[in-house]
């Protein structure tokens, strides 16, 4: 059905881009919205230590994004090449593999979490009993009771899109969203539960987006999507291309939260006033983030599929109108912020010295969006090839060899206005570093035009 190649080759390129886009676009946008409903139903508690629990939860609850994406984005590539080449065996065997292989490493997770809560708390920073509480059991629901269930539902959207569904991946991973904001809700100021409630909510949420995706693919009857653990074969060939392609995903992952970590250790020298300018700003710039990654991720199978099948013209006109419309994207995005920062700023706070300072912040960041943009598209075409030492470096290239050490001279050099422009400037570099490694690949591929 979703894997016939009228889904990937029948239509014209932007009512394919737009097929397959659009519905992840969406769902991403559904997942930030929860993800500011948990700060912002837990923030009118007005108690600092359940705020304090979601902000250092952030980074071990992301692990489990990490595992999704590792097995997930290697997945959706392998299977959507395979599919352009009629191996839908082959297909079958990769979904079956990445599903379990996803599960074991979440059951890792919690192992390593039950084992070790305590000291991992204190070192992340929840040091007084009211936050080491709050955190504990914020983690305990969504990791420890809901782990398996979440990386499930980010598994079979990432399988299910692989044929070409991308709306029923999209509605399951929005139905656990708008799921969440309403438990919210319900747990966190109605029973007065904090950071607990919202653990509840987002455990709860997990479950019936995995539930609903578990559904859709048991009741598609071609579907190349095999769940039965009695038909999991470990092949060598089949493991490595995943795990090739989903380690610049996972990697992108653990330098971004690392990336923050050092940012707001540097930014903490210069005040509360700056670090809450510099937090606002980013909420603001993950909605631009969100917009960009529905549109890469979504493209994704659709590249796979033309490249799998060698239909290399159709694949470098999708790439030609990604890159227009994420140009456009782009200039947008930094246009409407030079001209709105203040209200958008005091969209969060209306305090004088956070807005102006945001102000100013927010209009540096922002020369970051064509880079980041960009970057996103390269990778997720790269992966869509199976072109995973390309996407990998552009990922630790960004952060690591450039980001990290910016940000230290940066701080020793500029100071806080530093630390704000270090992002674009990585960015642009990367942006430059994409584009050679895409004009070097897509030689090779002149002659099947």
């Amino acid at each position: 059905m979703y894997q016939n190649k009228d889904v990937f080759q029948g239509l014209s390129v932007p009512k394919a881009v737009a097929k397959f886009a659009i519905p992840t676009i969406l769902s991403q946008l559904v997942t930030l919205l929860y993800n500011l409903a948990d700060t912002f139903f837990v923030g009118h508690t007005n108690d600092p230590s359940q705020v304090a629990a979601l902000t250092l939860s952030f980074p071990l609850f992301m692990t489990l994004t990490m595992v999704g994406n590792l097995f997930g984005i290697g997945a959706n590539s392998f299977i959507s090449r395979s599919l352009g080449q009629g191996e839908r065996e082959r297909a079958s065997k990769a979904s079956t593999f990445a599903f379990y292989g996803a599960l074991v490493g979440v059951l890792v997770i919690i192992a390593v979490l039950c084992i070790f809560m305590t000291p991992i708390l204190t070192v992340i920073g929840a040091i007084t009993p009211e936050t080491f509480q709050a955190t504990k059991a914020y983690l305990s629901w969504t990791v420890l009771y809901g782990g398996i269930p979440t990386v499930a539902a980010l598994m079979l959207g990432h399988l299910i899109r692989s044929e070409g569904n991308t709306k029923q991946a999209s509605i399951g991973m929005a139905l656990g969203g708008i799921l969440n904001i309403g438990l919210d809700y319900v747990f966190v100021p109605v029973l007065g539960l904090g950071a607990k409630g919202a653990g509840i909510a987002t455990c709860i949420s997990n479950v019936i987006a995995f539930l609903y995706l578990l559904w859709v693919v048991l009741r598609t009857k071609s579907t190349v999507i095999i769940l039965n653990p009695k038909k999991l074969r470990i092949e060598a060939q089949i493991v490595k291309q995943v795990i090739l392609v989903g380690i610049p995903a996972a990697a992108i992952i653990v330098l971004g939260s690392t990336a923050n970590i050092v940012l707001t250790h540097f930014m903490s020298a210069y005040g509360d006033v700056s670090i809450a300018a510099f937090g606002i700003v980013q909420k603001i710039g993950s909605i631009a983030i969100q917009i960009t990654v529905g549109l890469t991720q979504g493209i994704m199978p659709l590249l796979g599929y033309c490249y799998g099948a060698n239909d290399i013209k159709r694949m470098k006109a999708i790439n030609s109108f990604s890159f227009f419309l994420l140009g456009c994207y782009a200039a947008l995005c930094v246009i409407v912020v030079e001209i709105f920062a203040k209200p958008l700023i005091m969209l969060f706070i209306s305090e004088t010295a956070t807005v102006e300072k945001g102000v100013q912040f927010l209009r540096i960041w922002f020369f970051c969006a064509p880079g980041m943009c960009f970057t996103n598209l390269f990778s997720s075409i790269f992966q869509a090839m199976g072109k995973w030492v390309q996407s990998l470096l552009l990922s630790v290239i960004r952060q690591a060899g450039l980001l990290f050490p910016l940000l230290v001279i940066m701080n020793a050099f500029v100071g806080e206005i530093g630390l704000v422009c270090a992002q674009p400037i990585a960015d642009t570099v990367t942006l430059i570093l994409g584009i050679v490694f895409y004009v070097v690949l897509m030689k090779k591929f002149v002659v099947s035009d």
